[in-house]
């Protein structure tokens, strides 16, 4: 059974709550925007960003000694370094 087929017969069995269904009906009618297909640029920068921030990353699951914070979390830093380093692979 489908929503507006549930609505309708909740609406049938609950007077009172006919206008509050309604409502919710005209929401989820509401169309979605199509995601964005993303560039080839962009998967090969995505997938170089992912290589070489795995291949900067410890045992641990802490960032190598200069991507990282003192926590061991990736810095502002490194993530440019990780960032300029993508770019320049992808480019190629």
């Amino acid at each position: 059974m489908d929503n507006d087929k549930l609505m309708q017969l909740l609406a049938a069995m609950n007077p009172e709550l006919a206008p509050i269904l309604a409502l919710l009906m005209d929401e989820t009618t509401v169309d979605q925007k199509p995601k964005r297909k993303p560039s080839a640029y962009n998967r090969r920068y995505a997938a170089a960003y992912r290589r070489i921030k795995k291949k900067n990353t410890l045992k641990s699951g802490k960032m190598k000694k200069g991507y990282a914070k003192r926590d061991g979390s990736l810095s502002k830093a490194g993530h440019a370094k990780i960032r300029t380093a993508a770019h320049k692979e992808a480019k190629k």
